[in-house]
C-alpha cells in the first residue's frame, strides 16, 4: 500500500518507536521526548492527542508489550547507564516484578508477553553474541531458548505456542520461527538484506516484518512457508515497527518523511 492510502494518526513528527494495539481503539508507543529521555505514550484512535502512560516517570522507557488478556504487561526501563530492565507488571494492582541482567553491556531487549501472562520472552547479549531468554512472569525461572549469533526480536504468536524472531545463525539477519520452548527452529524465508521486527498476525498465519535492503527499511509480509511475500507500506523515506489490528485487517507502523515521524495505519489486503 503507498503512502497516499493510509491513515495519520499522529500529526507532531517526533521520533517514535514500538507501537501496539492495546485494545481496538488504543494504540501504546514510545517517543523520544530528549535526547536523553523516552517515554510510554497512549493514543486513542481519533482523539486529538496522546497522554502519557506512566505520568510520574523519571526515568527512559521503551519497548512495551502487552498479554492478549489483559493481565499483564512489559517494558524496559533505563535505570542507569547501561542498566536496562524488563518491568513486568500486573494490570490489576500494578504490582511489578524485575528481571535485573546487571550492568554493563547486559542490557534486555524487545520483550514479548505470553497471551497469558504466563511468560516473557526477551533478548540478552551473550558471550556468543545474543540469545532469546524467557522468564516467569514473577521475573524467575530463566531459560535460554535460542542462542549462537545475534538472536533478537521475539514474537510470540497469538496462541503462544511459536516465537517468531530474528537470527543471524547462518550469516545474513533472517526471519525466524520456533516452538515456545526453543524447540524445531526453522527460517521461514531467505531474503537478501536484514529482517526485523516480526509482527504475528492475529490468525497466526502471517508475518509482518521490516527489511531493510540497500539501507531503506520497509515493511513487508509473509506466510510462515515464506509464500505470499508482499510490500505493506512504500512511500515513505522509511517504515519500520509494524503491529497488527486485533482484526487482522490492518497494520499501524512508524512512517519517516523528510525526517519526521508519525504513526500510520493502511489496510493488508
Amino acid at each position: 500500500m503507498n503512502s497516499s492510502e493510509a491513515i495519520r494518526l499522529t500529526v507532531d513528527g517526533i521520533t517514535k518507536f514500538d507501537p501496539v494495539f492495546t485494545k481496538p481503539d488504543e494504540i501504546t508507543y514510545t517517543v523520544l521526548e530528549s535526547p536523553v529521555l523516552t517515554r510510554l505514550m497512549r493514543l486513542r484512535i481519533g482523539e486529538p492527542s496522546p497522554a502519557k502512560l506512566h505520568p510520574d516517570a523519571t526515568t527512559s522507557e521503551f519497548e512495551p508489550c502487552f498479554a492478549a488478556d489483559g493481565s499483564a504487561y512489559a517494558f524496559i526501563q533505563s535505570r542507569a547507564n547501561l542498566n536496562m530492565k524488563l518491568v513486568i507488571r500486573e494490570t490489576a494492582t500494578g504490582k511489578d516484578a524485575i528481571f535485573d541482567p546487571g550492568g554493563g553491556f547486559a542490557a534486555v531487549r524487545r520483550p514479548s508477553l505470553h497471551p497469558k501472562g504466563e511468560r516473557v520472552v526477551f533478548a540478552l547479549p551473550a558471550p556468543t553474541g545474543q540469545e532469546i531468554v524467557s522468564v516467569a512472569k514473577d521475573g524467575k525461572d530463566r531459560k535460554t531458548l535460542s542462542a549462537g549469533g545475534i538472536n533478537n526480536w521475539p514474537a510470540y504468536s497469538p496462541d503462544g505456542k511459536r516465537i517468531a524472531f530474528c537470527s543471524s545463525r547462518l550469516g545474513d539477519l533472517d526471519l525466524w520461527v520456533m516452538n515456545a520452548d526453543g524447540s524445531e527452529a526453522r527460517r521461514v524465508v531467505k531474503l537478501d538484506g536484514m529482517q526485523a521486527r516480526p509482527a504475528w498476525s492475529p490468525d497466526g498465519s502471517r508475518l509482518a516484518f521490516t527489511w531493510n535492503r540497500d539501507g531503506r527499511y520497509s515493511i513487508h509480509a509473509a506466510r510462515l512457508d515464506g509464500s505470499g511475500l508482499v510490500r505493506l507500506a512504500e512511500g515513505w523515506d522509511r517504515s519500520d515497527y509494524a503491529s497488527w489490528h486485533p482484526d487482522g485487517k490492518s497494520i499501524i507502523f512508524v512512517g519517516e518523511r523528510g525526517g519526521k515521524s508519525d504513526l500510520y495505519r493502511v489496510a493488508t489486503a
